[in-house]
């Protein structure tokens, strides 16, 4: 493999691990371009030219951010994001994609914090870094949440109130979605909102629990008081907790606690 590139002089160096942005790109002009902004203001820059090279690189250095070209030579670059922010040792890094593609959702499901179409302003590029590094890491234990939606449009109090606590909130809507997030990344529990159809939420519950990389995640349903009876049986008899969604932000938050306390417990018993 070949060694990532730095444009950091030797004598330059001596605070590299508090300066340093990773540039994954693989065309030189656009890497001498990004280069050049970010040294301009006194950024160390270190450039990789491949997927390998990058993550490679992410987990030696560990940089202060990264920014990621998502067509490189050797892998797509949706599989860097998701490596990296699989990994313990590269998930905190800040990771802002500059890209032709205008993928922005998927990439912010993903966990890219901020997303750039090329071509970028210097003063874009800056400002998006700077937001980044502004950005505290959060202390201590980070639970992953991914939340479900059956159906587009609906109540989004409850995703507030889960990362007011501290939680990390990704959204999806639909089964099809959240099994192909499942397929990248990890996350320590399934909130799955059917509080606006009943059979979109039987069929997307279904689906979730028959797919193997979904149906280990511990699971919690948000439901209508309506949907609660309706839903109860097929929650049963996959143990799934459910909750009555209007107004239950405090219970939501409560029953979340003991789910993760319990799987933790399980999770030290077979240990």
């Amino acid at each position: 493999m070949t060694a990532p590139r730095s444009s950091v002089a030797p004598h330059e160096a001596g605070n590299v691990e508090q300066r340093t942005i990773l540039v994954v790109e693989d065309d030189y002009q656009a890497s001498k371009l990004l280069s050049l902004y970010l040294r301009q203001v006194g950024y160390q820059v270190v450039l990789a030219r491949t997927g390998a090279e990058a993550l490679e690189c992410a987990r030696h250095m560990h940089p202060s951010a990264i920014t990621l070209d998502l067509l490189l030579p050797d892998m797509d670059g949706w599989e860097v994001l998701a490596e990296l922010k699989g990994a313990p040792a590269t998930r905190d890094i800040p990771v802002v994609i500059v890209s032709v593609l205008d993928r922005q959702s998927f990439g912010f499901k993903l966990g890219a914090v901020e997303y750039l179409v090329k071509p970028v302003a210097r003063a874009e590029l800056l400002r998006a870094l700077g937001r980044c590094l502004l950005l505290e890491k959060s202390a201590g234990e980070t639970h992953r949440v991914m939340v479900v939606h059956a159906t587009a449009g609906e109540p989004q109090s409850f995703v507030t109130a889960l990362a007011s606590e501290g939680y990390d909130v990704i959204e999806v809507e639909g089964s099809q979605e959240a099994i192909h997030l499942a397929k990248c990344m990890s996350f320590d529990l399934l909130v799955v909102n059917v509080a606006l159809s009943r059979k979109a939420g039987d069929e997307m519950i279904s689906a979730l629990h028959a797919e193997p990389l979904t149906c280990r995640i511990p699971s919690l349903i948000l439901a209508t008081e309506e949907l609660v009876s309706q839903a109860s049986g097929l929650c049963a008899e996959n143990e799934i907790p459910v909750v009555w969604a209007p107004g239950t932000e405090r219970t939501l938050l409560r029953t979340i606690e003991q789910l993760l306390n319990r799987t933790r417990r399980l999770g030290a018993e077979h240990e």
